[in-house]
């Protein structure tokens, strides 16, 4: 419709979103590429090639650029509604798709599953927890990005105020209005807000996994910016420098991450305290093992973490 040959479709569970997607399908014309679709198209292009993202962080990468590659090409051959699948990220530079993210409060998804299911109130709570934990973890795992943050889509709909026809007609309505992005707007979709996007090579996986926590929570970072000098030879060379891991532009504060035993930390501790006597002006936080675990727990990710 209009500008736009590809809907991508981010759901809640038990928010419409399925069947909105299946509607605004059947409505256009357009193909419904599930989880089924997703399967086969990816078999069909590569036999090798997964329908999941991969484990590996470079593997991972490449899984992304290639998947993302199909889907654009596809954009240019056929109309289709992606559903799940990480669709507003992998074609978040895709001038030819919409972005829909479908809602709705946590007593109407919970109702909704009750009535479906037939389950108790207490069940259906821990169906809707669990369901909503796994989404979350998956995305921010493997895409790195907070799924529900509505600046990732050009159209968020609650579903408490609305039926899946009423629903339809609201998305085609915002299709018709929504302007085409710039090239420049499309293409900083998915960047960090400020920042230059280049590739980050972290030093660790606890790294990479800190900063797809920030990313959740919309925290803006830098890694490894800035190196202090902390020691000079008697003719004025720097024998020794320190340089933090993350840098949080919003709070001002340098983070030094590390994993390892808190008697093995004495080195880095070393380095914080010269750092803070040579530079009294900057702020800097270690975020130590204990912490990093505590963390891992909050975020269910500690069996990822080696």
């Amino acid at each position: 419709m209009g500008n736009f040959s590809v809907i991508t479709v981010s759901r809640e569970v038990e928010s419409l979103g399925d069947e909105v997607a299946l509607r605004l399908s059947r409505v256009l014309g357009y193909e419904l590429i599930n989880r089924e679709q997703w399967m086969a198209l990816l078999e069909g292009h590569s036999p090798a090639l997964s329908p999941e993202p991969p484990e590996e962080e470079g593997e991972r990468e490449r899984w992304m650029a290639e998947v993302g590659r199909l889907l654009e090409e596809l954009a240019e051959k056929r109309a289709f509604v992606l559903l799940g699948r990480g669709g507003q990220r992998l074609l978040a530079r895709c001038a030819k798709a919409f972005h829909l993210l479908v809602v709705a409060p946590v007593p109407v998804r919970l109702r909704r599953i009750m009535e479906r299911y037939r389950q108790d109130e207490v069940t259906a709570s821990r169906i809707l927890a669990e369901q909503d934990r796994q989404r979350e973890k998956f995305l921010l795992r493997f895409f790195g990005v907070d799924w529900r943050n509505p600046l990732h889509y050009h159209f968020v709909l609650n579903t408490a105020f609305y039926d899946v026809e009423e629903s339809c007609q609201l998305v085609l309505e915002a299709m018709k209005r929504t302007r085409p992005p710039s090239l420049g707007q499309q293409e900083s979709f998915f960047t960090r807000e400020g920042f230059l996007e280049k590739p980050v090579v972290f030093s660790h996986p606890s790294e990479e996994e800190f900063a797809r926590i920030l990313d959740f929570y919309g925290i803006r970072w830098l890694y490894e910016p800035r190196t202090f000098p902390l020691e000079w030879d008697s003719e004025g060379n720097v024998v020794e420098a320190f340089a933090p891991d993350f840098y949080l532009p919003d709070f001002d504060l340098f983070i030094e991450l590390t994993t390892q035993k808190q008697k093995l930390t004495w080195r880095k501790n070393r380095k914080v305290r010269k750092l803070k006597e040579l530079y009294p002006e900057v702020k800097i936080k270690v975020v130590y093992a204990r912490d990093y675990e505590h963390i891992l727990r909050k975020f269910d990710l500690e069996d990822d973490h080696e």
